[in-house]
């Protein structure tokens, strides 16, 4: 059974007649009627009779038609939808990320979008480790992923700005705040499970500022990693996105400032609607730092 049977079959009942249905689908009448004898060989029943007032469905037919006007409208349906994709209209697009970016960073973009694309999916995918963010990018899993930049990326990449790392405690302290590597180096840590990529960062500042921290506690969430903190078991690092705004007096800078870059990438030049969002996000503020206003003493991670 082919579609091209299906509609020429809904065609010559709509038409009442072959003569008028070949007309209409510009094919031959001959043809036509050899596209509904193999139909009606294949299905092992006649499914439309001659008579003298006309043309008129047999019980095969009275069952076959509102099933192929279905299969038909469907095709039909499908064929929008791909449409749609292509031109940048609609259909879904896949984002990939990290957690602290899906939740801090990326839901300004949401909202604009709606507003912009009503009938396009916006579909989060977080990851807690960049090294499994980038894993899935190459794996194609995604239509674009918004994240930390990849080491060694050959395919697009567009720099969004960046996040900073702010240092949270149980003290409350004055908007500007900053501490230096002796208080961190004599501070009790809540540091992160190898899983969480928050992990590898805190490693690689104290590193830098000469130190191995004292872990008091560990968690692959930075949501409990901030709560620990406030509460008084240590100090931890988290982005400053990521902080909710009754905690922001429990925040400081470290040193001069910690900040690592978010970017949008892929493999190679995403699908259409997918390139809409990309524009979408270089195009509204962000809550992320230009390059030009970083600290001139800023660690970048």
């Amino acid at each position: 059974m082919q579609l091209r049977q299906l509609e020429y079959l809904v065609s010559i009942w709509d038409s009442g007649s072959f003569s008028a249905a070949a007309a209409a689908l510009f094919v031959s009448q001959p043809s036509l009627s050899q596209q509904i004898r193999t139909l009606e060989k294949e299905l092992g029943a006649p499914l439309l009779e001659r008579g003298r007032h006309g043309l008129s469905l047999t019980p095969a037919g009275r069952v076959l038609i509102p099933l192929a006007r279905k299969i038909l409208a469907e095709v039909a349906t499908a064929e929008q939808a791909v449409a749609q994709v292509l031109t940048g209209g609609g259909g879904d697009v896949h984002v990939l990320t990290v957690r602290s970016v899906a939740a801090g960073i990326l839901p300004p973009s949401a909202a604009r979008w709606h507003a912009r694309f009503p009938d396009a999916v916006l579909r989060l995918h977080d990851y807690s480790h960049r090294r499994d963010l980038e894993a899935a990018t190459r794996a194609g899993h995604g239509d674009l992923t918004v994240g930390p930049r990849p080491q060694d990326w050959d395919g697009p990449i567009l720099s969004l700005g960046f996040e900073e790392l702010v240092v949270v405690g149980p003290q409350v302290h004055a908007p500007g705040a900053r501490v230096d590597a002796r208080e961190l180096a004599g501070a009790q840590w809540v540091l992160y499970e190898p899983e969480q990529g928050m992990s590898e960062i805190i490693d690689w500042l104290c590193a830098s500022m000469g130190f191995v921290p004292r872990a008091v506690a560990r968690t692959g969430q930075v949501a409990a990693a901030l709560s620990f903190a406030v509460e008084g078991l240590g100090v931890t690092l988290a982005p400053a996105n990521a902080v909710p705004g009754g905690w922001s007096e429990h925040t400081r800078h470290a040193g001069s400032g910690v900040f690592r870059e978010i970017v949008a990438y892929s493999r190679q030049e995403p699908p259409a609607l997918a390139q809409r969002y990309r524009e979408l996000l270089s195009e509204i503020e962000l809550p992320l730092t230009r390059e030009g206003d970083l600290p001139a003493r800023a660690l970048r991670c």
